[in-house]
């Protein structure tokens, strides 16, 4: 089988690498410049953020072993952080799964995943036809064909200017929606302690202060905070002027920490137009006998509903 995977996140890893473990050649093809998704890792001069997911946690029996293995491979290391709530101005202990993180940044373990595999970096594709084999066409005006079979594991949206009109399963895509999330990252020369590594925020337009530094295998010497925004603000104001966003969250994380924060020597913006899940089919992956689509969307969102919902596309074009 020849196997065109759309996207170099974790689900199209995750795919790729089930495929692959079976005999079957696959390519993926991303937009990107790197591999990952949302588990990523911003650079800015000394500074690093992890941007995207901000740690991920374990339900799921054989998404353990896999991290099980990348522990061994010293990628991912458990983070016992001081996980706090803030809701009504009182704070209190977020209790919840333990977390992990990829070492020495998030996007370490997506790197982990993608070795060996043939992967096209800086392909964003335009539409996904189907004659007597699949053919990509791309934006910049090529095609690839020859294809058995295509796994989209683009954002639902995009699976939808991609994917054939005639694709059955494209209700459920259509129905499935994204929030948005803009990330405020905040580089100071030394870390701030407030007595919390995470903070889980209420009735706010945040709703998740980390400081990245804290995190394993960090540099440990700098100040890194992540602000995202809470995801119905986000989408009230996905298209809102950048400066007037950034200062609304500079604003509603200085308050929080008490700590005028809009003069650190670093402060910079990243807006994720598909952050998380906000509608979803609630399935391991939409399948129609050759061509798939996948994501963490379809599962609700996290880490390992995008490693599940891959593997998951992965095996219905094994067994088709």
């Amino acid at each position: 089988m020849n196997i065109a995977i759309l996207g170099a996140g974790v689900a199209g890893l995750s795919a790729a690498r089930e495929l692959k473990a079976e005999g079957a050649t696959v390519t993926i093809f991303d937009k990107s410049r790197g591999v990952g998704g949302r588990m990523s890792t911003r650079y800015a001069g000394d500074w690093e953020f992890d941007h995207g997911a901000q740690f991920f946690t374990i339900q799921d029996a054989d998404f353990k072993s896999e991290i099980d293995r990348a522990i061994a491979a010293g990628v991912v290391a458990p983070w016992p952080a001081r996980a706090m709530y803030l809701k009504a101005g009182a704070l209190s202990v977020d209790t919840g799964r333990a977390r992990f993180v990829a070492i020495p940044r998030m996007n370490s373990l997506p790197k982990y995943w993608a070795q060996g595999l043939d992967i096209q970096l800086g392909r964003r594709v335009r539409r996904v036809v189907n004659g007597q084999s699949w053919t990509l066409e791309f934006e910049d005006g090529s095609a690839q064909a020859g294809f058995d079979a295509v796994i989209s594991t683009l954002p639902p949206a995009q699976a939808q200017r991609v994917l054939p009109e005639n694709f059955q399963k494209m209700p459920a895509v259509v129905a499935a929606e994204m929030h948005v999330c803009f990330c405020l990252m905040i580089g100071l020369s030394a870390p701030v302690d407030v007595g919390w590594d995470t903070l889980r925020v209420k009735d706010s337009p945040i709703d998740w202060i980390a400081m990245n530094n804290a995190k394993p295998g960090r540099n440990a010497n700098l100040g890194a905070i992540v602000v995202h925004s809470a995801p119905e603000w986000s989408d009230h104001h996905a298209e809102a002027d950048r400066d007037w966003v950034q200062k609304a969250m500079i604003d509603a994380a200085s308050t929080v920490i008490g700590q005028a924060l809009d003069t650190a020597p670093h402060i910079a913006l990243h807006r994720w137009l598909y952050a998380s899940s906000k509608a979803s089919p609630d399935v391991n992956c939409l399948s129609d006998e050759a061509l798939v689509a996948a994501g963490d969307w379809c599962l609700g969102g996290r880490v390992q509903g995008a490693w599940l919902s891959g593997r998951a596309a992965a095996q219905d074009l094994l067994k088709a």
